[in-house]
């Protein structure tokens, strides 16, 4: 019997910003670009420790369920959706690191409305146009990182450039 062939994976090294990746975040996912949109939040997420890692893993599983929406896969569009509301709960009413998280969690909720109406039979009726808009207030992001103690700011808000390490 053959052994299946194993492709060896490297990391690659960059150099990130967060609003930098915010940016590239918030334009693909705007595109309809939901794989690429939900990778570039992971790299900050995969950094994130503190108060705002739920915030973005929120973001991050909206993005991956648009994903399964557009492939017609109803329950991984249904359950990240579902999760992704609880992701984001404890931010909606103040945002957070310069995110409109109510006006992201209302348009998501309305698009959860829709998907159960819809049900696995319907899905692939979905309206993938129809969905939340993501954009950040880039001149919140000192005083939103103090108040997080958000990865990749320094001690006054000021953003850093910050050196990670991503799978090939």
């Amino acid at each position: 019997m053959t052994q299946p062939v194993r492709r060896e994976r490297f990391l690659i090294h960059k150099t990130i910003t967060v609003p930098g990746n915010y940016r590239i975040s918030c334009d693909l996912f705007n595109e309809g670009r939901f794989f690429e949109s939900h990778e570039s939040f992971e790299e900050i997420w995969q950094e994130e420790q503190g108060a705002v890692r739920d915030l973005y893993k929120g973001l991050i599983q909206i993005a991956a369920a648009f994903v399964h929406l557009s492939r017609a896969n109803y329950v991984g569009a249904e359950r990240l959706t579902r999760t992704a509301l609880e992701y984001l709960a404890p931010y909606r009413a103040a945002g957070a690191m310069g995110f409109d998280v109510e006006a992201i969690c209302r348009d998501t909720e309305s698009g959860y409305e829709r998907l159960l109406a819809l049900g696995p039979e319907r899905i692939t009726g979905f309206d993938l146009s129809d969905r939340a808009f993501y954009a950040f207030d880039e001149g919140k992001l000192a005083a939103e990182a103090l108040r997080w103690g958000a990865w990749g700011f320094d001690e006054e808000g000021r953003v850093l450039e910050m050196e990670i390490a991503v799978p090939n």
